[in-house]
């Protein structure tokens, strides 16, 4: 069917930038981490597996909380759904505690199923759950790339968190197109396009238990815009985070996350509702 895959959004936001763990709260200095999660998500439906693993070394510490537990990291991530697979490496570095700068570069396999590389003739077609599955047969296996440069600004006042993360993204896909559905970001891009998006959250932070379990309760906002195809799509919604300071088998703080929200711009699916649930934890070593 072809709209059962996954967009890895809600890994690239969660858990690759750090979103709900401060670089300082960990014990060592340098230390190696994998971060393994599950997710699946409704509207459109999908199921995806996602890894990032990376060595983080912890340059800086200072009475300032501006200057304390500064880090550089390097690492590899990857992302397997039935659309594609995503595999790539990356470098992230905090010059500052209220910035965070990472480069990211992966590589793209297009699996030929699932709106996998399906082309468009133009950037105004719809591309929904009815039109892909009347389409089903016609995409196409190949690879394609991406390059990422990542900016995250923090802040933590007591209890209540703010974090904006926003995403500079040059995708290129092969074959004649002209555009593609892309299945992460769930739009419409060239052959070659350059994408913007941004994701702003508002977080409060709750300690249950003596601290044995973290809580993370707030909006959010989702903003995606594609240069060529001039396509926007906007979310609103809540976020609940939930994480155990304990171990389960080989996993340390095991996790687990929801996601509902509303489209308040989107091609196919404007003031529809979507919902996210991952589960999740990490390996040291």
């Amino acid at each position: 069917m072809h709209h059962f895959y996954l967009s890895s959004f809600l890994f690239l936001i969660l858990i690759s930038n750090n979103i709900f763990c401060s670089a300082a709260e960990v014990d060592e200095d340098t230390f190696t981490r994998l971060e393994l999660d599950l997710i699946s998500l409704y509207n459109p439906l999908g199921i995806s597996v996602s890894a990032n693993g990376f060595y983080r070394k912890v340059y800086r510490h200072d009475e300032s909380a501006l200057w304390n537990g500064l880090y550089y990291q390097a690492g590899a991530q990857a992302n397997l759904n039935p659309a594609f697979a995503r595999a790539g490496i990356h470098v992230e570095w905090m010059p500052i505690a209220i910035l965070q700068l990472r480069l990211q570069y992966d590589r793209l396999r297009f699996s030929g199923s699932n709106g996998s590389l399906l082309s468009f003739a133009s950037s105004n077609e719809l591309f929904g759950d009815d039109e892909l599955e009347s389409r089903e047969g016609q995409e196409v296996s190949g690879y394609g790339d991406r390059t990422l440069l990542q900016l995250t600004l923090r802040a933590q006042f007591e209890n209540t968190i703010v974090r904006n993360v926003t995403d500079l993204s040059h995708y290129k896909f092969p074959g004649a197109g002209p555009y593609y559905l892309e299945r992460e970001y769930e739009i419409l891009m060239a052959a070659e396009d350059d994408v913007v998006s941004n994701q702003l959250f508002l977080l409060f932070e709750s300690k249950i238990d003596n601290g044995k379990i973290k809580r993370y309760i707030g909006p959010y906002h989702d903003y995606v815009h594609v240069r060529q195809s001039d396509l926007t799509r906007e979310r609103l919604g809540l976020t609940w985070f939930q994480e155990y300071e304990t171990t389960l088998g080989i996993f340390n703080k095991p996790r687990w996350y929801i996601q509902l929200g509303s489209y308040l711009k989107d091609q196919n699916r404007q003031d529809e509702i979507y919902l996210v649930f991952g589960i999740g934890g990490d390996i040291n070593w």
